[in-house]
């Protein structure tokens, strides 16, 4: 019951606040959030709620079918995230170039186990510092976002990524945030968050 009110707290917040502050606030409180569903969470991760409830999600590897937590691994290499060189998308991610502009793809599958129809919301990228912390969110940089209408079926959203950073490794970090779909909660590890929210996807690169 005390994730079921959290969660429903949470989504009272967004409706408030707005997807972006109820992410800050979520960060805030990382402490208490990551232990309700650490101890207690299961595939049904996702309770009702009094309203519409869409569901879009991005796999954290091939066999993902958006159920949340998952256990499947690795975390770090969504096959729903491409980085390519044109505007034209690739075939498999490249390893960027530091200092270019290179092009994020990213595909939003809708819906997945938890809600249905069309959603509306933004879609938010973020990286690491080459070399740097994974912890969230002071590790994590801006890097753009997308303001989208994400009808059922799979969406494939392209996003241009100047100034590519590096050469050196680090993260790359999709979240799909919406009023009807916000994210169950975060904490300062990046792992157990995208376990926790079929909403975000994370891609290991290495710039050269």
């Amino acid at each position: 019951m005390a994730t079921l009110g959290s969660r429903v707290r949470r989504l009272a917040l967004a409706l408030c606040a707005g997807p972006a502050l109820a992410g800050l606030l979520t960060g805030a409180t990382a402490t208490a959030a990551v232990a309700g569903p650490a101890a207690g969470a299961t595939s049904a991760a996702k309770p009702a709620r009094s309203m519409t409830v869409t569901d879009v999600w991005m796999r954290d590897t091939v066999s993902d079918v958006g159920i949340q937590p998952h256990s499947s691994s690795p975390l770090w290499a969504s096959p729903d995230i491409k980085v390519c060189p044109t505007s034209v998308e690739c075939a498999t991610s490249t390893f960027p170039v530091a200092g270019s502009t290179s092009y994020i793809f990213v595909k939003l599958r809708n819906p997945g186990p938890y809600g249905s129809g069309t959603d509306s919301g933004t879609l938010r990228f973020y990286r690491t510092t080459p070399g740097g912390s994974l912890s969230w969110p002071l590790a994590w940089v801006p890097v753009t976002s997308r303001v989208l209408i994400v009808p059922p079926g799979v969406t494939t959203v392209r996003a241009e990524w100047p100034a590519v950073p590096g050469p050196g490794h680090f993260s790359l970090l999709a979240i799909w945030d919406s009023l009807t779909d916000p994210l169950l909660f975060m904490s300062t590890d990046i792992g157990t968050n995208v376990r926790y929210n079929n909403n975000i996807a994370w891609l290991d690169l290495v710039s050269v």
